[in-house]
Order: C-alpha cells, then structure tokens, then sequence
C-alpha cells in the first residue's frame, strides 16, 4: 500500500511540474502549438512504452473493439490541458492546483454517484470543507495585498 500512496504522490509532483513546463511552453508557441508539442510528445512516448512493455503482444484487434466512448478520455485530456494553460496566465499556481484537485474531487463525486450509484454525506462535506478552504485563502490573500498596496 505505501507504494502505491507513494506514486499517487509521485504523480501529483509529475502534473504540477508537467502543468509548468507545458504552460511555459505555451508561452513560447502559443496555446494551440504548445498542445500539439505536448500531445505528439506524449504520443510518440506512449507508442514506444507500448513497444517495449507489450512486445509482440500489442494487438491492434483490441482498439477496433474498444467502444467508442471510451477514447473520449483523450478529448477530455487535450480539453482539460487547454483550460490549465488558459487559467495558468491568470491565477497563481497554487490556486490553479488546489482548483484542479477541487475539480477532480468534484467529478470523482459525480462519477461515483451516477456510475456506481455510491455517493456520502462525508464525501460531498469534504470537497465543501476544500472549497471553503480556498474560498478563506482567497480573502486573506486578498486583504494582504491590499494592506500591502495601501501603505
């Protein structure tokens, strides 16, 4: 189990670094070219990880029969990775983070309640108590920088 809770960790390190270095990215070639950049990387990288891990194995017979909807989850990649470059220019990194987690709880919910038919009270109070949480941080952050400007 502490593997496991050590790469979910891993991973949220890898997407705030990832985040970054794509929105600088962004910067330099515009939204729509720093997507491109970013998604032929990665595609290029997923089809030698599929090489090497699967060797022979990789059977193309397994993409014709996947159902259709399931190749959605790269739209909403290229989708959600166009929004973070967007909202990056405009809130701080910590915002933007700590939104995206709200975000992902948020969906994590919806999908849980409307796919699995499983939804909690203490589930639904947590991502209230972590929106609140930014809701509190955005004032005091607020009323900081105006004491700040104000002397």
């Amino acid at each position: 189990m502490a593997f496991v809770l050590t790469l979910a960790f891993l991973n949220g390190c890898a997407t705030v670094i990832s985040k970054m270095i794509n929105y600088r990215c962004t910067k330099y070639l515009g939204t729509n070219n720093g997507s491109l950049v970013n998604y032929v990387v990665a595609s290029v990288l997923s089809l030698v990880l599929l090489l090497v891990f699967s060797g022979s194995s990789a059977d193309l017979n397994d993409f014709r029969q996947t159902p259709w909807w399931l190749y959605l989850g790269g739209a909403f990649g290229i989708v959600a990775f166009i929004i973070s470059m967007i909202t990056l220019s405009r809130l701080k990194v910590m915002e933007s983070t700590i939104l995206l987690l709200v975000g992902q709880l948020t969906a994590g919910i919806l999908f849980d309640a409307f796919v699995f038919r499983d939804i909690s009270i203490r589930k639904i109070f947590g991502i209230v108590l972590v929106a609140a949480g930014i809701i509190w941080d955005n004032k005091i952050s607020s009323a900081s920088r105006e004491k700040s400007s104000g002397d």
